[in-house]
């Protein structure tokens, strides 16, 4: 019965890997650990917004506001050059 990883003997060339392993399950340990500031402010990672948040929060922004994107007069000469031209097309 071949034998499966659970219960199979190490060889001599896995014995030699053993201490490697030890030290970089330490290292991962002190990867997860979280630093130590010795009276020196730590700087704070700048947190992100999930993706269309801030798109969500211009357009909320634009809707609440009566401020025009396009202001009033020459939006109205636009408008007017426009509807005098397709009407002069006809």
């Amino acid at each position: 019965m071949p034998r499966s990883k659970a219960n199979a003997k190490p060889s001599e060339k896995t014995k030699g890997l053993e201490p490697a392993k030890k030290n970089l399950a330490s290292q991962k340990i002190s990867r997860k650990s979280a630093p130590v500031t010795t009276g020196v402010k730590a700087e704070k990672k700048k947190r992100r917004a999930r993706p269309g948040q801030a798109a969500l929060r211009e357009i909320k922004k634009y809707q609440k506001s009566t401020d025009l994107l396009i202001q009033r007069a020459p939006l109205q000469r636009r408008s007017k050059q426009s509807i005098l031209f397709s009407s002069t097309n006809r």
